[in-house]
């Protein structure tokens, strides 16, 4: 008795959660919607232009030429535009990037395992270091 209303407490539980996952992806799809209605008086027609007009761009930017600047193949946000001289230094910190905002949280130290995934990330994609990884 008490096992079969601890399945039926379970399974309940499990249809609340998926309940719960579509309702916030319809609300997160709504309010994408929301902002692409440009005219009040034609709502559905209006969003549906604005969903034609984006994927229609994002299609054509697949055959511009590579070195246009594109949504798909923009620079980086903290890229300086410089290139990097690789002074012995490991490839993976020669990224051109701007430096750390005067105004930004200094002074916090890493726990062991934010260092440890620090490290592991370092050793992982240095290009230097894939010989010694095997």
């Amino acid at each position: 008795m008490f096992l079969c209303f601890f399945v039926f407490l379970i399974d309940n539980f499990l249809l609340i959660i998926y309940i719960y996952i579509y309702i916030y992806i319809c609300r997160y799809l709504f309010n994408l919607f929301k902002k692409k209605v440009k005219n009040k008086a034609h709502v559905e027609a209006s969003i549906c232009e604005a969903y034609i007009v984006e994927e229609i761009s994002i299609f054509i930017l697949y055959y511009f030429e590579p070195h246009l600047r594109t949504r798909i193949n923009r620079v980086p946000r903290h890229d300086g535009g410089g290139e990097v001289p690789s002074s012995g230094n490991l490839s993976i910190f020669s990224n051109p990037e701007r430096p750390t905002p005067k105004n930004a949280v200094r002074g916090r130290y890493l726990s062991k395992i934010e260092f440890r995934q620090a490290h592991n990330c370092v050793i992982f994609n240095c290009d230097e270091l894939r010989p010694f990884i095997k």
